[in-house]
């Protein structure tokens, strides 16, 4: 239980932290502000966090402000953690989430120690998400809670959900009741700060342009193979110039002439082949998740899944970052058809493009309960 009000507040050098960092010093906290140094500034992209001139701009709000600033060089750990899993999970033919691995290694992991060291006993970042803590019945402090933010544009619960119960006790988030444009930069221009109008932060921070086969080709030294594009009776409708080139649920720069709408709907790269459909062949209505995680406490969601049996728990899921709720159900998965602790989630509504690797969150209430990664999609039986 944190005893204190000394709190390490993460400042990528954008609005955000930086307003984060102003209302903290205002609710009476002792601030250390840190940057984590992640990638060198000639890969960085427009908007992106990570940079040394980042680090620059996080000083300044520091130093205006009249407290301590670190530039933490994290340069290695981002690559272990980050990158390479990037590079590894789109070569094996899946979808990842940087954002949900920084967050989980970086800022609420490697920070979060670093927290501890400093006799820090919170960690504060600029995501617009809310941490709270229920009471219990008899009226003690119950569990915690992730909850989305009150500007559900910009909502990032979704990227949060590793943060579990004993993270969520360290962590301070307090732009999650306000709203971007219309509270976060009217303070950031009341105080003057040189991020007032820093542009958000847009696609992955160190792949430049977004483009990530060129990215990954650089890393590999050799360019994609080229390879076959089937339709979905598996015949031969074209070739590609690498399978990593395409996404699930893909439209524009398929290479093939149709006389209807064609789509990406499955990667094969140890085959290297991939594969178009119509817009049907998109549309799963289940899925199977792994490696999951609870912020909501683990014991009760496992109590509540295991006595739900086959009838199932119903939740909330997002399948991307921005996507609206979806009703759904959440069920455990027989153990003879899927690895110890695997979540299947239904949906009331079947889902268009669900691509494995990608993360699945739920949420009871607008409360995160916890995600996991996809490994399967279909139609339910």
């Amino acid at each position: 239980m944190p005893h204190n009000r000394r709190v390490l507040v993460a400042m990528s050098g954008g609005v955000d932290s930086s307003v984060t960092a102003y209302l903290l010093k205002q609710q009476g906290y002792e601030c250390v502000g840190a940057t984590m140094l992640l990638h060198d500034g000639a890969v960085s992209t427009e908007g992106a966090c990570g940079s040394s001139r980042d680090a620059d701009d996080a000083a300044s709000v520091a130093h205006e402000l009249g407290f301590p600033h670190h530039v933490l060089d994290m340069r290695a750990t981002f690559e272990r953690r980050v990158v390479d899993k990037f590079v590894r999970t789109y070569e094996d033919g899946r979808t990842p989430n940087p954002c949900i691995d920084c967050n989980r290694y970086l800022k609420f992991g490697a920070l979060l120690d670093y927290a501890r060291e400093l006799g820090c006993d919170y960690v504060a970042t600029g995501h617009y998400a809310r941490v709270a803590r229920r009471k219990a019945p008899d009226g003690t402090p119950g569990a915690w809670t992730l909850s989305q933010s009150a500007d559900r544009a910009k909502d990032q619960s979704y990227v949060l959900y590793s943060l579990t119960q004993e993270r969520l006790a360290h962590v301070l988030l307090p732009l999650g009741g306000l709203v971007k444009d219309r509270d976060v930069r009217r303070i950031a221009a009341e105080q003057g700060f040189v991020s007032a109008s820093k542009p958000d932060s847009q696609g992955i921070c160190f792949v430049p342009n977004n483009d990530f086969a060129t990215y990954i080709e650089g890393r590999r030294h050799e360019a994609l193979p080229a390879g076959d594009i089937l339709n979905t009776d598996g015949e031969v409708i074209g070739r590609h110039a690498g399978a990593l080139r395409y996404t699930i649920g893909q439209r524009r720069g398929l290479g093939v002439a149709a006389a209807h709408p064609l789509y990406v709907c499955g990667i094969d790269v140890h085959a290297n082949t991939v594969t178009l459909g119509d817009e049907r062949d998109l549309m799963a209505d289940t899925l199977i998740a792994r490696d999951w995680i609870w912020s909501a406490p683990a014991d009760a969601m496992d109590t509540q899944l295991a006595d739900a049996a086959d009838a199932g728990v119903p939740v909330a899921a997002k399948i991307r970052y921005h996507q609206p709720d979806q009703p759904a159900r959440a069920r455990l998965v027989d153990a003879s058809r899927g690895a110890a602790g695997d979540v299947r989630i239904d949906f009331e509504v079947p889902q268009r493009g669900i691509a494995p690797g990608q993360a699945v969150v739920i949420y009871d209430g607008g409360v995160v309960l916890g995600g996991g990664t996809v490994v399967s999609a279909g139609a339910s039986a």
